[in-house]
């Protein structure tokens, strides 16, 4: 046995005061006299892995543990050489073992719950998390383990007793206060999230995935400067965090305020070329940015959720294709708003429809004409993702659809599980997807063009109008007086309802150009409500252009039938750019109210283009920002143009293909059996559909 003063002592001595290189010089000369000396092999192992040589860890740890099997802190420390290896269910194995060498360390108890949470095995994590707190009621990694055990299984009281019991042990736990705080918010408890946060800030005020925690709470409640200057926070802290980045540029858009709009715009493109990860793939569709870029954008952020391996191929369902549709959005949501049409008018003998619904229940006459569009509608909110792919796949769905892509809710985890053969993206996001999980994306001639393919990660279906399904079934309520809305009675009526995070410097150059060669004109826009920092915001930037702060005008969000009579007061619906107008243009279309955009380069910036092409009114489509300009104020001081617009848009328009759901339907179902094909012959390739007879 070693003494005190042996050289094996004076190693771990150097080891623990963390002077590895010494420590190991020290442990390789033990084993150059004593080759098989368990303890320093396993120790020097210990250092290579702290020191970044995992795969040399694991050879000395593994030789000391074929020399004496017997301790279990080589086998605990075998665990993590190998989870860095990308071997997780050996580390598994490896803290098993342990386990049954010291079925009273809580630490080795602890350490296998969350491995085994790594790898998915929630009942087995739950009972190594539970054994451990009974062994030590006080050991505050295993209350915080329960937690995040019990939380992806929907047990968030239960997650919340453990986590608050975990920060309660260990005040100064980051990661328990930030646990104790996501699970208060997914309850909607924002006060005690917010307070829980504040109080660990107090402790830890350089925490910077604190500061981010505390920014999307307090934009949960609507605080948005509050939200930012949090975010502010976590990006100057942290520089790296891809998400801090994102959120807070997405908030400088959403609110207008575009002080250093540029700066961060700049660090995100410079994100995407380092491939940072968790750079929100939907706020770059806002930004000046490429298709490419685009790609890449959506491949690192779906990166995170890396797909099952393939499959045995298994034959698809006959006569009758078995289709999926998969959202968070079938509610009263535009989504659900474009696609009940659809789901209406599918041909029963050629398709079953399936709807999963992994979204809110709101109760409203949407969500019940949805439901009830389906042959069969699943409510999936209590399901995982790997549950409700395990329901996918034993239900025999052929054709899985998403409708959400990268949008908040989005449902890529499910997908990456592949439980559909064939897998489609439709609507929900306007770009690729960048995932090997999905197979095909649903696009048109304008938005997709075939020869831009190497841009998208799915082969391209083109179907013949537009990509965007629309209805006939829009009802709109009745104008009020232009003065109830804050509109001058004579004025021409410029409008945008997109979001604002949709608006940016050099759209809103354009526009004061139009304002300014157009006198009388004032230019209707939409705000969350009459607090929505974004009006204070752009005013002072239209000052700023010279222009009147009082011709900006601002309409609140309302009921859909509220919005749609607002078109009744609009002359002419100015787009954005780089990201267009998309069911704001096709509302502003049915409704008769001319829509201006110019074709962008990039899927989001061409949805306003085709619809117009769809509607019939191609020559509101002009190639570039100054013939944009120009047309505007063509348009603002030709009444007679507009009038005749109008009379086309609400006569001919209506009865476009654009609004003629069941056209749509059968070129999506065409779309539908050519990829059917494609699977049976083991192919996968661009589709075109050619226009339905009529």
């Amino acid at each position: 046995m070693d003494s005190p003063t042996t050289p094996m002592d004076r190693a771990l001595r150097l080891h623990q005061q963390g002077r590895l290189r010494e420590a190991f010089d020290q442990y390789q000369a033990i084993l150059a006299a004593e080759p098989n000396h368990a303890a320093a092999l396993h120790y020097s192992g210990v250092v290579l892995h702290q020191s970044g040589d995992h795969a040399g860890a694991v050879l000395r740890i593994r030789r000391a543990i074929a020399i004496d099997p017997a301790p279990p802190e080589p086998w605990a420390n075998l665990a993590p050489a190998l989870e860095a290896l990308g071997q997780p269910d050996a580390a598994v194995d490896a803290l098993q073992e342990a386990a049954r060498r010291a079925p009273r360390d809580p630490q080795i108890l602890g350490n296998l719950a969350a491995s085994q949470l790594g790898v998915g095995r929630l009942a087995a994590a739950e009972r190594s998390a539970r054994a451990a707190i009974a062994v030590d009621s006080t050991f505050a990694v295993g209350w915080y383990n329960l937690a995040l055990v019990l939380e992806p299984q929907g047990r968030l009281l239960e997650a919340l007793d453990a986590a608050s019991r975990a920060a309660a042990i260990a005040p100064d736990g980051v990661a328990h206060a930030g646990l104790l705080a996501q699970l208060q918010e997914a309850l909607g408890e924002f006060g005690a999230a917010r307070r829980t946060l504040e109080v660990a800030l107090a402790r830890h005020p350089m925490a910077a995935p604190l500061h981010s925690q505390l920014a999307r709470v307090a934009e949960r409640q609507g605080q948005l400067p509050a939200a930012m200057q949090a975010f502010e926070r976590a990006h100057r802290l942290d520089p790296a965090d891809g998400a801090a980045l994102s959120q807070l540029l997405f908030l400088r858009k959403r609110t207008c305020d575009w002080h250093d709009l540029a700066a961060l715009q700049a660090r995100f493109r410079d994100g995407i070329t380092a491939r940072r990860p968790f750079l929100t793939p939907f706020s770059f569709l806002s930004d000046p940015s490429t298709r490419a870029e685009q790609r890449r954008c959506a491949e690192i952020w779906s990166a995170r959720f890396p797909p099952a391996p393939a499959g045995p191929r298994r034959p698809l369902h006959e006569p009758r294709l078995r289709i999926g549709y998969l959202s968070a959005d079938f509610h009263d949501h535009p989504t659900a708003v474009l696609t009940a049409g659809v789901f209406e008018a599918h041909d029963r003998r050629r398709f079953e429809i399936v709807g999963y619904s992994t979204g809110p229940d709101d109760g409203s006459a949407l969500r019940a004409r949805v439901a009830a569009a389906f042959d069969r509608f699943v409510d999936a909110r209590e399901l995982t993702a790997g549950a409700l792919a395990s329901r996918i796949r034993a239900e025999g769905i052929d054709i899985l659809v998403d409708l959400k892509g990268h949008t908040l809710a989005g449902t890529l985890e499910v997908l990456a599980h592949r439980p559909a053969p064939i897998q489609v993206h439709w609507l929900g996001y306007p770009g690729t997807l960048g995932a090997p999980c999905v197979d095909y994306l649903i696009g048109d001639p304008v938005v997709t063009a075939l020869d831009e393919a190497a841009d998208y990660a799915e082969a391209l279906i083109q179907l013949p109008d537009s990509y965007q399904s629309n209805d006939r079934s829009r009802a709109a309520a009745a104008p009020p007086p232009r003065a109830a809305l804050r509109l001058p009675a004579e004025a021409v009526v410029l409008c945008c309802f997109n979001h604002a995070f949709k608006i940016n410097p050099g759209v809103l150059d354009a526009w004061a150009e139009v304002l300014a060669a157009v006198p009388d004109a004032v230019l209707w826009l939409l705000a969350r409500g009459d607090e929505d920092p974004a009006i204070g915001n752009l005013r002072r930037e239209a000052a700023a252009r010279g222009i009147a702060p009082e011709r900006l005008v601002f309409a609140t969000y309302r009921p859909t039938a509220d919005y749609l009579a607002l078109y009744r007061h609009a002359d002419l619906f100015v787009d954005t750019w780089p990201y267009n107008a998309h069911t704001t243009a096709s509302d502003a279309l049915w409704m008769g109210c001319p829509v201006l955009t110019w074709r962008g380069s990039t899927f989001a910036g061409r949805v306003a283009a085709s619809l117009l092409h769809a509607a019939g009114v191609p020559e509101l489509v002009v190639p570039d920002r100054d013939a944009y300009v120009a047309e505007a104020v063509a348009l603002a001081r030709d009444p007679g143009r507009r009038a005749a617009l109008r009379s086309r848009l609400e006569g001919p328009g209506r009865a476009s293909p654009l609004f003629d759901v069941a056209r749509f339907t059968r070129s999506l179902e065409a779309a539908f059996a050519e990829i059917a094909g494609q699977y049976r012959d083991g192919r996968r390739e661009a589709v075109r559909i050619a226009p339905p007879a009529v």
